[in-house]
Formats: structure tokens, sequence, C-alpha cells
């Protein structure tokens, strides 16, 4: 009789678990794949791995832990839908519409999100986004605290007011992204390309920056205090009313660069690049410029009380006395 019993509460556990780990509505599931509109219903682990979902309606879905990896969602309206912990990789999520939906731990990486409305969302909590098609996408206040952005491609995309603070940007290219008003305490930015993009008045400082390229941004008022600048490109940026107090410039690209009346005194600027840069009134008083290529550079006015130039290389250099050197021409 006990042997009857046992049997009989290992089949319950056994149908208990089968039933919980369907954790979705099975009639919302059956509905959504007859009319691809699923709207306030509960998908939550539905598996739909590869499937066509273009233009569906989903808005205010519950779709935790679905997978969805390589699903096709283009044009889909997941507008306050809950995608956390959802497997989104590689999926086609190009023009949907993901405003207020929550993304807290999804999988979104290899996704192409181009042309996407991200506007104000919950992407927190370790969401996955790394080598993501962004290009164009609105991502406006939203939510990215902490995200994974390395190597995604945010060409063109919307960043306004969003808050990245801890998130990683290794290698992302954000040229032409609009920053403004972005938070980006924390944020990790090593290797990413940010060339030609309007960054004016954003804070920067105590960040690493080391291999940025910001080639033609725009820095006005921009503050990278105390921020890791090494071997960063900033060849024809305009750094006049930039604070670069107390940042590590070593092996920076700054060919070209207007740094009129810039305050570099005390810091150590060894091996960069100040080719064809207009250096003239900067205040170089106790820096280090050994091994730095100085040709065709503008020295002039400047103050140099103190400063090393062991190693630096002159050519049509115009020197602070006005004269002229061209000892590597």
């Amino acid at each position: 009789m006990k042997k009857i019993i046992l049997i009989a509460c290992l089949i319950l556990i056994a149908l208990n678990t089968m039933i919980t780990s369907f954790a979705y509505d099975e009639m919302d599931l059956e509905k959504f794949k007859k009319f691809n509109v699923c709207e306030n219903c509960d998908l939550t682990k539905a598996y739909l791995h590869g499937a066509n979902l273009s233009g569906a309606k989903l808005k205010y879905a519950n779709l935790k832990e679905a997978i969805l990896s390589g699903a096709n969602l283009s044009g889909a309206d997941l507008s306050g839908t809950n995608l956390s912990e959802a497997q989104l990789k590689y999926a086609n999520l190009q023009e949907a519409i993901l405003f207020g939906a929550t993304l807290s731990g999804a999988d979104l990486s290899g996704a192409d999100l181009s042309g996407a409305d991200l506007g104000r969302n919950i992407l927190n909590a370790g969401a996955d986004l790394s080598f993501a098609n962004l290009t164009t996408t609105s991502l406006q206040a939203a939510n990215l605290v902490g995200v994974n952005l390395s190597g995604a491609n945010l060409l063109y995309a919307n960043l306004n007011g969003a808050d990245l603070t801890a998130a990683t940007l290794n290698g992302a290219n954000l040229s032409d992204v609009t920053l403004k008003d972005t938070n980006l305490y924390e944020a990790y930015f090593t290797g990413t390309n940010l060339s030609g993009v309007d960054l004016r008045g954003t804070n920067f400082s105590n960040l690493n920056l080391s291999e940025v390229n910001l080639s033609g941004a725009d820095l006005n008022e921009a503050d990278f205090s105390k921020s890791n600048l090494s071997g960063a490109n900033l060849s024809g940026v305009d750094l006049r009313k930039t604070n670069l107090y107390q940042a590590y410039l070593r092996g920076a690209d700054l060919s070209g660069v207007d740094l009129r009346k810039t305050n570099f005194s005390n810091l150590n600027l060894s091996g960069i690049n100040f080719s064809g840069a207009n250096l003239r009134h900067a205040d170089f008083r106790g820096t280090d410029l050994s091994a730095t290529n100085l040709r065709k550079t503008d020295f002039r006015g400047a103050l140099i009380n103190g400063a090393k130039f062991s190693g630096a290389q002159y050519c049509n250099t115009l020197m602070p006395s006005w004269e002229e050197r061209n000892d590597d021409c």
C-alpha cells in the first residue's frame, strides 16, 4: 500500500512540474499563433524561436523569459511589454515599437533594432545589447543603467536624456549619435567611436576613454577632468573651451587641434601627436612633452617654463620666442 501511495505522489509531482514549466496561458498562445495578436495576454516562457511575428500586436503582453531568439519581430508593437529575461538573440526588431517595454536582463546580443523606438525604456539590470544593430534607433530618455552595449552599432541613434550609468560601450559605434543631457556616469568607453558626435557640455569626468575616437566631435564646454584619454583620437577638434583638468592624454592624437590658451600645466603629455596644432598662448609650465610630435605646431606665446621636450620632433615648428625649429625635417 505504501508503495502505491509513493508512486501516486511521484506521478502528481511530475504532473505538477510539467504544468508549471509551461508558465504561459495556452489559450493565449494559440490565439497569438492564429491571429498574430495577443495584447495584455500571458506568454511567459513561450517558445517562439525563429518564429515569423512581423507586425505582431503584443502591447502590454507578458513575455518574461520567452524564447524569441532569431524571431522576426519587425514592425511589431511591443509597447509596454514585459520582456525581462527574454531571449532575443539575433532577433529582427527593425522598426519595432518598444516604448515603455521592460527589457531588464534580456539577451538582445546581435539583434537588429535599426529604426526601433525604445524611448523611456527600462533596460537595466544586466540587459545584453552587445553587437546589436541600433542604427537610427530612438533611445530617448531610456534607462540603460548597466546595459552591455559593447560593439553595438548606434549610428544616428537618439540617446537624448538617456541614463547610461555604468553601461558598457567598449568598441561601440556612436558616430553621429545625439547625446544631449545623457548621463554617462561610470560608463565604459574603451575604443568607442564617437567621431562627429555633438558632445557639447557632456560630462566625461573620471571615465576611461582610452583609444576612443573623438575626431571631429563638438566638445565645446565638455568636461574631461581626470579622465583617461590615452591613445584617444582628438584630431581636428576645438578644445579651447573643454575642461581637461588632470586628464591623462599620453599617446593621444591632437593633430590639427585648436588648443589656444588651453591649460596643460603639470600634465604628462609624452608621446602625443601635436602636429599642425594651434598651441598659441597655451600653458605648458611643468608639462612633460617628451617624444611628442611637434611638426608644424604653433607655439607662439605659449608658456613652457619647466616643460620637458626630450625626444620631441620639430619641423616648421614655431616656438614661443617666434623662432622656427626644423631639427627633424
